[in-house]
């Protein structure tokens, strides 16, 4: 906890769905659970707010933000659109010194062929695939904005996504843009992109039609 905002605590928190959406807490019980003082909890509640994660209701409680299908297919299309981008600006010379795209795509390949994985090994790589992306065309800062947009994404995902095979798909998709990339052809990167978007919204649409009670 020293070395971790308690902002990023709760962040993760709500990103893992260990914190669900609809969720109720006090500055006190959670400053309590979290070992920290309530000034600390109420400067990350007033952060995450402006993330649009919780709803603070002065002198009662602070409420989980619950999800947003709509929401959540626009942060879909806003990452397809920022990778598509990526993928079109990244020159071919820079993939080929780029040791850490061939370790990824052998992480994605491993993952693939694993009898066994937890989530948090599969949300781990996914991690990964992003951060890669996002520093191939010299602006890591995209994933910022990429990481902002992913949140409700995985939140769904975790909820759809119940057995291993769930996140197979995903994997292979990962898989085949980091494939494309290493031999040079972009097209078939975006074509995995795309195909990954929307098996993302087809995840996301089921988990709205199977967990009601956690979206608006």
């Amino acid at each position: 906890m020293l070395n971790e905002s308690i902002y990023d605590v709760i962040r993760v928190k709500i990103a893992s769905m260990e914190y669900a959406p609809g969720s109720h807490f006090s500055e006190m019980d959670l400053a309590k659970e979290l070992g920290t003082p309530r000034s600390k909890v109420r400067e990350a509640f007033s952060l995450l707010a402006q993330d649009n994660l919780v709803q603070i209701i002065p002198q009662r409680c602070t409420t989980i933000c619950k999800l947003e299908l709509t929401s959540i297919l626009d942060s879909i299309f806003i990452i397809r659109s920022i990778v598509i981008a990526i993928l079109k600006d990244v020159q071919s010379s820079n993939i080929e010194k780029c040791l850490s795209v061939t370790h990824l795509r052998d992480k994605m390949l491993a993952l693939e062929n694993c009898i066994v994985f937890s989530e948090d090994e599969f949300f781990a790589a996914d991690h990964h695939f992003y951060l890669t992306l996002s520093g191939l065309n010299g602006f890591p800062r995209l994933n910022k904005i990429i990481f902002k947009e992913k949140l409700n994404i995985d939140r769904t995902l975790r909820l759809s996504n119940k057995r291993r095979s769930d996140f197979l798909p995903i994997a292979k998709l990962y898989r085949l843009v980091l494939d494309g990339l290493i031999i040079g052809a972009t097209d078939k990167s975006i074509k995995a992109i795309c195909e990954l978007a929307n098996t993302l919204e087809m995840y996301a649409r089921s988990a709205a039609k199977n967990h009601p009670s956690l979206f608006v």
